[in-house]
């Protein structure tokens, strides 16, 4: 019986955690804003240095903002089933708008949101 409420109770605490991470997603990285004069894009990464993290994120942003800004081809073997994605995309002066980060006894979450200013 102790066994069983123990379980219950570790299950309950990763519960409770897991929403407070859910939730402490920030809205803007879910729906990015739009505007006529900007693009946007988010980007989310995990590592133990937050650094890294960081990077990341900016790296996921940057490839989101690519997608947006650039032509997108996927290119596949024949045989195989690989699959792979060539964006070709000019990147200028990307901004760094907000940037969230939630970190945890070993790891740090990075959201960071990013614009670029569309040519006229």
């Amino acid at each position: 019986m102790k066994k069983l409420l123990s379980l219950v109770f570790v299950i309950i605490v990763f519960g409770v955690k897991a929403q407070v991470e859910v939730s402490a997603i920030p809205e803007w990285y879910d729906k990015p804003p739009t505007s006529s004069r900007k693009f946007y894009a988010a980007g989310t990464a995990t590592a133990p240095s937050l650094d890294v993290a960081e990077k990341k994120a900016m790296m996921d942003a940057k490839s989101q903002l690519a997608r947006q800004v650039g032509q997108v081809r996927y290119v596949s073997r024949d045989g195989e089933k690989i699959t792979s994605e060539v964006v070709n995309a000019e990147l200028r002066d990307v901004r760094v708008e907000r940037k969230k980060v939630i970190s945890t006894d070993k790891n740090h979450a990075v959201f960071v949101l990013v614009s670029m200013k569309k040519k006229r």
